[in-house]
C-alpha cells in the first residue's frame, strides 16, 4: 500500500477494524466460501499476507464478527407475570436470540464449518463471549433448581446441554429451511427433559 506524503498511515487497530468491515459486507453479500483473501486485501488496500498478518485465517475474521455482535447484545430476561416459570423464562431468552440471529442466520452455515479451524486465543475469546451473554440462563436455571421445578443438575452442565440444542436446531433450519426461531423447540424438549 503505498502512502502519499499527506496520507496518514493507519494503526494496527484501524487495519484490523477496515479487515471486519470489508468482510462483514464480503461475507454476506458474496458469502464466505466465496471471499478471498485477496478480496478483503482489495478491499482495505491490503496483500493478502496483510491481511494475515492482521488475522491468522478467515476463520478468525468471521469469528471476530460474531464475539463483536454476541458482545454488543443486552440479554434481557422478560418480566413475566407472577407464576410463569423459569422454563418460560429461558424459552423467552432463546427466542430473544433468535430475533438477534436472524440478521447473521446467512452466515451461520459458514460459522459452524469453520469453528474448528479458529485460533485457541478466539476460541476462548468466543466462549468467554457466549458464556457472559448466556448469563441470564444460568441464573435462571439457579432459580429454577432452588424453586424445585428442574432436577439437581450442574448448572454449567445444563446450560451447555440448553445451548447445544439451540445450536442443533440452528443446524437443522439452515439445511431445511427457515429462520431461527425454528431452533426453539430444540430448547423446549431440553428444557422438558431438565424438569422435575
Amino acid at each position: 500500500m503505498n502512502h502519499s506524503p499527506t496520507q496518514k498511515r493507519r494503526t494496527s487497530q484501524e487495519t484490523r477494524e477496515a479487515v471486519l468491515v470489508a468482510a462483514r459486507r464480503l461475507f454476506f453479500t458474496k458469502g464466505f466460501d466465496q471471499t478471498t483473501l485477496m478480496d478483503l486485501g482489495e478491499e482495505t488496500g491490503l496483500s493478502a499476507r496483510g491481511v494475515i498478518l492482521h488475522f491468522e485465517t478467515k476463520a478468525d475474521i468471521i469469528a471476530t464478527l460474531y464475539i463483536r455482535d454476541y458482545t454488543t447484545r443486552k440479554a434481557p430476561m422478560v418480566e413475566r407475570p407472577q407464576g410463569s416459570t423459569h422454563a418460560q423464562r429461558i424459552l423467552d431468552f432463546y427466542f430473544w436470540m433468535a430475533r438477534e440471529d436472524a440478521a447473521n442466520f446467512i452466515a451461520f452455515p459458514a460459522l459452524w464449518s469453520v469453528s474448528a479451524k479458529w485460533s485457541p486465543a478466539v476460541e476462548a475469546e468466543m466462549n468467554a463471549a457466549l458464556r457472559r451473554m448466556r448469563e441470564p440462563v444460568r441464573q435462571e436455571l439457579s432459580r429454577g433448581m432452588a424453586a424445585g421445578e428442574f432436577r439437581g443438575v450442574d448448572i454449567q452442565h445444563a446450560d451447555e446441554m440448553i445451548w447445544q440444542s439451540y445450536q442443533h436446531g440452528l443446524r437443522a433450519v439452515s439445511v431445511n429451511g427457515g429462520t431461527p426461531a425454528m431452533a426453539v423447540p430444540q430448547v423446549f424438549k431440553t428444557l422438558e427433559a431438565l424438569s422435575a
